[in-house]
């Protein structure tokens, strides 16, 4: 997947991501073709190999650019300390990315946001950054597979939850980790 700078490139990734967004709201994720994509986003098939390779590649973009949640290197929810922050913002995210999340869900993707919330925190260098790595590695994963589960819950239930009612419930779950003994 291209990770430079060029602004000709930068742009044609976005409308490329765009344009499957859009193509998601009609088919299913199987039925789009490169081809579809491609006459959608008004680029060529090279254009589309040469930035992304693959339409999972595209997901993984929009995810990583667009879609995920992470934390700012002040914010608190960073600091295993004050975890319900965390759960709070999580929750935040949820509800206002429910469209994204409900187009993976519907599409049997929801493991792409996974991939990319995991990704992020273990490059975080702040996000539960009192722990040793060999721990922080396990609590990392079991934290983005849990929120990702409530994210998943979250749509297939309807989106009826509010943020309190998310935050209150990941911070329940989450209330046994207790990262000082790690120190």
């Amino acid at each position: 997947m291209y990770q430079g700078s060029n602004k000709s490139a930068l742009l044609s990734q976005k409308l490329i991501s765009e344009a499957l967004l859009r193509l998601l709201e009609e088919k299913s994720f199987s039925e789009i073709s490169v081809s579809d994509l491609c006459r959608e986003a008004q680029v060529s098939r090279q254009t589309f190999y040469s930035l992304f390779g693959t339409k999972e590649n595209v997901i993984m973009y929009e995810l990583s650019h667009n879609c995920c949640f992470l934390p700012e290197e002040n914010d608190t929810s960073c600091h295993s300390a004050v975890f319900r922050s965390f759960c709070e913002g999580y929750s935040r995210y949820i509800v206002d990315k429910k469209h994204i999340i409900g187009l993976l869900v519907k599409n049997d993707m929801i493991h792409f946001l996974y991939d990319v919330q995991y990704k992020s925190l273990m490059d975080c260098k702040h996000f539960i950054s009192d722990v040793p790595d060999d721990s922080r590695v396990f609590i990392v994963d079991f934290i983005a597979s849990g929120m990702n589960s409530i994210a998943k819950n979250y749509i297939l239930t309807g989106a009826k939850a509010d943020i309190a009612f998310l935050e209150k419930l990941m911070f329940s779950l989450y209330g046994g980790l207790y990262f000082k003994n790690y120190k």
